[in-house]
């Protein structure tokens, strides 16, 4: 018990409010509109409309609250020589953010295109999530997204096969002794990856009655899987060109972490909204050497731009360390519903296998005061993203590189609020076969994480005929969490009580370190101007450059019948 007079002082106040009666709705209810794709995933693109079902039911729909459910399937099959062991349940996963699945997305509202569907452009919610979220709400919600964020010391580079995998990867689970690295800090285990790891689908199709005697004997767990929706591991065989095992995930992906403008789409009755998502599908072949080393020899990717799931360790203690047998490869493959190694539906331990759409709708007591105000004009923050290849250096070498890069966006934005590089690694002679970007491997940490190691100096951002910076900066810490205080910060990070964010000093030092520059000052509505990004490759390896442009947007609608009166994108206003 506190005894100060402020203490007293609340209590005081507390005493003398009386508890008002709370009465806003008289139910709430969460009905789904599942896809058009009647049962064809193989394309990877799925489309949900909403524009009938959802029109005319009573009540006010809340797309802020809105989420996605997508079966996700990721199977690991045999090479032609037999494995030591089937797969277990922790021989992969999914990389941080289960919206890493999702590649790209549209919106259209009221038939009109809100929101457009552009490569790359997704990458943006993994920034917004490292640098909007807080510690707290990773520890209560993660695990239902995902969202374990990876650890920067864990980080390892081999240039051949190795226990890990060749070029980077972060997929250690255990290590029995702390061992120094050169640059990457400590051979620890990647707390995030063993995270997601425990958080797959329980086994399904196995006896339990002998240790959890809940779940029951092989017929069973399978049924309660279904049951439960909770999706299910299935383990195979370890036979030559067996399926090792299958991860049946059903994903509940928010519709807030796909994009903010649905944060601005709080209440309104007859929400007219169709979606269209291209899901990341593809399948990585994983060689494997005599010493049960892996090498990556290539990934192919029938949809998206992303390998969305890691492989874990074959080390000593990890869970890939019992299953491979000395050259004996093996290939894994993801995709919504189905995958390339699984090509058809399979409804046994998934209680639906179509993506849907929940929308909660509130049926309000008194709903005047948005009859009597229906109109409502909202600002939302979108993307527009380009990819620079091999402008900053190719290959790797021993001496720096000091490649100057200044690129310029190919397209003009308006009303530009902030503007984000994404450095990751040139794969010139990065890996010992295979020649893919970081985030196609599936032994990276990558789009979570970028280039380990990166140093780019003299950085700065053209706006027009201004630059962001008075002096290009050799950019630290200091400068990222100045500019993130006056974009995302809670109450500009005047209050040290209140933080957000889950980028601190090393893990932003070592593996994701992205550059951010504040450009709202330079910027004008209705305006659009040039922006070139410029800086040096400071490092000895080539770069890949992701070049983020966020502009503030506006759209005006009718909040009683969905009517879009009128909107902006990222290159006109409408």
């Amino acid at each position: 018990m506190s005894e100060t007079q402020l203490s007293d002082q609340y209590l005081y106040q507390s005493s003398l409010k009386s508890d008002p009666d709370i009465k806003v709705s008289s139910s709430k209810r969460t009905p789904f509109v599942i896809d058009l794709n009647q049962g064809s995933y193989q394309n990877g693109v799925i489309t949900i409309d909403a524009t009938a079902q959802l029109n005319g039911p009573e009540g006010f729909a809340s797309l802020r609250d809105a989420y996605i459910m997508l079966p996700f399937k990721v199977s690991m099959k045999n090479g032609g020589t037999a494995q030591t062991a089937a797969a277990n349940r922790l021989c992969t996963t999914l990389k941080c953010g289960n919206w890493n699945v999702i590649d790209s997305m549209s919106l259209e509202l009221n038939g009109k295109t809100i929101v457009s569907m552009a490569d790359y452009k997704l990458f943006w919610n993994n920034v917004r999530a490292q640098t909007g979220y807080s510690p707290q709400y990773v520890k209560k919600h993660g695990a239902e997204s995902f969202l374990f964020p990876d650890a920067g010391q864990s980080v390892l580079y081999n240039a051949a096969a190795a226990t890990v995998g060749d070029a980077y990867s972060n997929n250690t689970a255990f290590t029995s002794s702390l061992g120094v690295q050169a640059q990457g800090g400590a051979t620890i285990p990647n707390d995030g990856f063993v995270k997601r790891l425990l958080s797959n689908p329980p086994t399904s199709g196995t006896d339990f009655s002998a240790s959890w005697p809940s779940v029951g004997g092989a017929s069973a767990s399978t049924t309660i899987s279904n049951q439960t929706a909770r999706g299910a591991f299935v383990a195979g065989a370890s036979t030559a060109n067996a399926i090792m095992g299958t991860w049946n995930y059903l994903l509940k992906v928010k519709l807030t972490d796909l994009h903010p403008i649905f944060r601005e789409l709080d209440l309104m009755a007859n929400p007219q909204i169709r979606l269209r998502f291209r899901v990341n599908q593809g399948t990585s072949v994983v060689a494997v050497d005599a010493s049960k080393n892996m090498s990556l020899t290539s990934t192919t990717l029938a949809s998206g731009n992303t390998c969305p799931i890691m492989i874990a360790s074959a080390a000593t203690g990890n869970p890939m360390a019992s299953v491979l047998a000395a050259s004996a490869g093996f290939s894994v493959s993801w995709g919504a519903v189905v995958n390339a190694l699984k090509p058809t539906i399979d409804g046994t331990y998934m209680s639906f296998t179509t993506a849907r759409l929940y929308v909660p709708f509130v049926h309000l007591e008194n709903p005047q005061a948005i009859i009597s105000k229906p109109v409502k004009k909202v600002r939302y923050n979108d993307c527009y993203a380009q990819w620079f290849y091999q402008r900053a250096g190719i290959g790797k070498q021993s001496t720096q590189f000091n490649a100057a890069f200044d690129p310029q966006l190919s397209a003009s934005v308006e009303s530009a609020k902030y503007v984000v590089v994404l450095p990751f690694a040139e794969q010139t002679s990065s890996f010992a076969t295979a020649a893919v970007q970081e985030f196609q491997s599936p032994f990276d940490s990558a789009p979570w994480t970028l280039q380990p190691g990166s140093s780019i100096r003299n950085f700065n951002v053209g706006i027009g005929s201004s630059q962001v910076f008075d002096i290009s900066h050799d950019y630290d810490f200091h400068h990222f969490t100045n500019e993130i205080a006056r974009i995302g910060a809670i109450n500009g990070d005047l209050t040290p009580e209140l933080v957000n964010g889950l980028l601190i000093y090393q893990t932003w030092s070592l593996s994701n370190r992205m550059l951010i520059a504040d450009a709202s000052r330079l910027t004008e509505k209705d305006v659009p101007q040039s922006i070139q990004i410029q800086g040096t490759n400071a490092g000895c390896q080539g770069v890949n450059l992701l070049v983020l442009v966020i502009s503030e947007q506006e759209l005006t609608l009718d909040r009683l019948t969905g009517e879009v009166l009128e909107f902006s994108t990222a290159s006109e206003k409408r």
